[in-house]
């Protein structure tokens, strides 16, 4: 996990020092706002052997411009999937919902730039601490639920349409790292380690001010 914490902060530092020579201009407006709705894929093995990998993601950030073209700021959302299914658990067969809830709490840095009139692209990197949450409720013998915070990094890019002066449209896409969390099932024998790695890819609409 220390590694993902070098890399995405190691990125950040390339960001910091690209912007030294970026044009005298705040792209996306000296701060902004956007709330994104996306697709959320989780990678780990454990959670795509559930039929869990896919689900939705909404979220919001706001970013401050700390030089031209270099913003600092926050996101956070929630992430979430479920399945249901007929399960033989202890030689019984029965009705098995898995539920698995994500909420991320990211600090990000990104660099903006202008490629054609109206158009900006931007590429970020960041940290993030996040719940990760998975529920197991099987008929007939209770519920079993795992959850924790979970450190994690993350790189991400997004382009943006201004439709104004304050508003604005755009696409994102985004690959985040996480640490693991321990599942298991009490009084069985069986336990796994899982974490919420993830990518996710979406729309988002946003204020510039």
């Amino acid at each position: 996990m220390k590694k993902v914490l070098l890399l995405s902060l190691m990125i950040v530092f390339v960001f910091t020092a690209t912007s030294l020579y970026a044009a005298e201009k705040y792209s996306l407006g000296m701060g902004h706002i956007a709330l994104k709705v996306d697709y959320i894929s989780f990678t780990d093995d454990v959670l795509q052997s559930l039929d869990l990998e896919d689900g939705v993601y909404v979220g919001l950030e706001g970013y401050y411009g700390i030089m031209p073209n270099l913003y600092l700021g926050l996101e956070s959302g929630w992430g979430g999937t479920s399945h249901d299914e007929h399960t033989n658990f202890l030689g019984d067969v029965s009705k098995a919902e898995v539920d698995v809830n994500f909420v991320p709490i990211e600090l990000n840095m990104k660099y903006a730039i202008e490629v054609l009139p109206s158009l900006v692209v931007a590429l970020g990197a960041g940290v993030s601490y996040s719940w990760f949450d998975i529920e197991v409720d099987i008929t007939d013998f209770g519920e079993e639920k795992a959850d924790d915070w979970v450190w994690g990094g993350q790189v991400f890019a997004d382009i943006n349409y201004m439709l104004s002066k304050q508003l604005f449209i755009g696409l994102n896409g985004k690959y985040q790292w996480t640490e693991d969390m321990e599942f298991g099932i009490s009084g069985e024998d069986i336990k796994t380690d899982t974490s919420a790695e993830n990518w996710r890819a979406g729309m988002q609409v946003g204020l510039m001010f």
